[in-house]
């Protein structure tokens, strides 16, 4: 969700609540299409989300952080494995494994050789997750587009002016030079949820 000058967060952090509780509703059953969800860690400890469809899929999808550091909260929503299964997947190559003792033992923990999105589609698609729901932060979302993870963007927009210069925007900087190097999107669907604004395109 982003506001109207497309912003997703204040600067320091704060993003509850940007859309309305009927977009929110519709997030809850989007979930439920999907074999799972991916976080980042900045999403996890910022926000500490449940990650459910609210009870609308059974069993519920599976609920996925990675995380570079695995400096991780020791109490989390998503430690909560009675709600849904949770796997936290780690960029071996510069996480600290100090932080594992933090991680519950009802949580699955796997290491991948570094943080490249492609990496976490295969692992994910080695456990039958063929659909995925990218519901992270920046930075996260500015690299699983950039490798091809990601095929379509489902995007709220509310009515609202955040400002800042230095307030968070739903991707990172792509360091495009041209027009011509930028994302099209296509086959546009634009709805009203109340006074939000919801798009569905392709890429």
């Amino acid at each position: 969700a982003m506001s109207m000058d497309g912003r997703v967060g204040l600067k320091n952090g704060k993003s509850k609540w940007i859309s309305n509780k009927d977009s929110r509703s519709l997030v809850h059953s989007l979930r439920s299409c999907f074999d799972a969800i991916v976080i980042g860690g900045n999403t996890l400890r910022k926000d500490n989300p449940i990650l459910t469809s609210r009870g609308l899929r059974k069993p519920e999808p599976l609920r996925v952080v990675f995380t570079k550091t695995l400096d991780l909260p020791e109490r989390s929503n998503l430690w909560d494995c009675t709600l849904s299964k949770t796997l936290v997947v780690y960029d071996a190559s510069t996480a600290d494994k100090k932080y594992l003792k933090r991680i519950p033992e009802c949580v699955e923990i796997k290491g991948i050789p570094s943080d490249n999105p492609i990496l976490l589609s295969n692992l994910l698609a080695k456990k039958g997750c063929n659909n995925v729901f990218w519901e992270c932060g920046p930075k996260l979302a500015t690299a699983a587009l950039q490798a091809g993870c990601i095929q379509e963007l489902m995007t709220f927009i509310a009515p609202k002016i955040i400002g800042g210069a230095s307030s968070m925007n739903p991707f990172s900087d792509f360091e495009f030079t041209d027009m011509d190097d930028v994302f099209n999107l296509n086959e546009s669907e634009i709805s009203f949820i109340k006074d939000d604004i919801f798009v569905k395109s392709t890429i």
